[in-house]
């Protein structure tokens, strides 16, 4: 690992080729890591949608074109895209895996089978906004994504990013009172396992952003898993507690939706991301 005085975030060293990383999603990432990823995500398709339908709202606060088109860049099986096109949205997805991109198109979402980098921005056009969730953290050249999604963006354009929120101060006070390593890095010496090349927090994930020409206009972060752990729920050692505490919080989440407080909702969490706490770091921003 190693805290880049350039990039200015902290990534892996050395970091995967292109072709390692096309053979790690051609035929590992959905197969292996997470043989069980859309199976699942299927059956709490309520839960997600109500997380989807909050990104879409604000993009559609902040978007005042009246044409609507949106790429999601990572799009995995579509889950996102299907929700987006119910709402009215012109949607496409790039999506490396196969088996992941060939679920999409069954469900008619739009998508390209190929690495972002891969893609020709003629092939594609611009776009109203763009959407990329748990995929910077993965990829080799993250600085290169932002740049070409700001280059397909219209004038005034929406990106929202979501990544992992990494070496963040709960993190860091779980690693102090409870002796532990820094469980979230995903890639040892010993381990095979590529799929967290770049740590991302609030802070060098933002200056990211702002450095590539793009303007923030909000910040949010996700339920801080880390206060399980705090509580003694050690989800690290015991796979059953994790999906336990995954259920809680869908739960914690869901009392505010069924009393439609979903604004005070967000409003915890984007006061949360004022001082870098959160599971993930969620950041629209616009093109100026």
């Amino acid at each position: 690992m190693v805290d880049c005085k350039i990039c200015k975030f902290i990534h892996v060293t050395p970091i995967p080729s292109n072709k390692e990383l096309s053979v790690y999603y051609d035929s590992e990432y959905y197969q292996k890591v997470k043989p069980n990823f859309i199976l699942k995500n299927e059956n709490e398709i309520d839960y997600w949608n109500l997380v989807f339908d909050e990104k879409l709202d604000t993009i559609e606060k902040l978007v005042s074109s009246k044409s609507k088109r949106i790429l999601d860049i990572g799009s995995g099986p579509g889950f996102f895209l299907r929700r987006a096109k119910r709402r009215g949205w012109d949607v496409i997805g790039i999506e490396p895996s196969p088996l992941a991109s060939d679920y999409a198109n069954k469900q008619k979402i739009n998508t390209i089978q190929k690495f972002f980098h891969e893609v020709d921005i003629n092939e594609i056009g611009k776009f109203d906004a763009i959407h990329t969730f748990d995929v910077l953290e993965h990829v080799n050249d993250p600085i290169t994504i932002i740049k070409k999604s700001y280059s397909l963006l219209k004038k005034g354009g929406v990106i929202v990013i979501e990544v992992p929120n990494d070496f963040n101060p709960l993190q860091k006070l779980v690693q102090k009172n409870l002796k532990k390593t820094e469980y979230w890095i995903t890639l040892s010496n010993n381990s095979k396992d590529i799929q967290h090349l770049n740590y991302f927090n609030f802070s060098s994930i933002s200056d990211l952003i702002k450095r590539l020409g793009f303007k923030i206009i909000m910040k949010e972060s996700t339920f801080p898993l880390e206060l399980f752990l705090l509580m003694g729920q050690d989800y690290i050692k015991n796979p059953k507690i994790g999906e336990k505490i995954h259920l809680e919080r869908i739960q914690f989440e869901k009392n505010f939706v069924k009393r439609k407080e979903i604004e005070l909702k967000r409003t915890i969490y984007q006061k949360l991301a004022e001082i870098g706490i959160g599971r993930t770091a969620i950041i629209y921003a616009k093109k100026s």
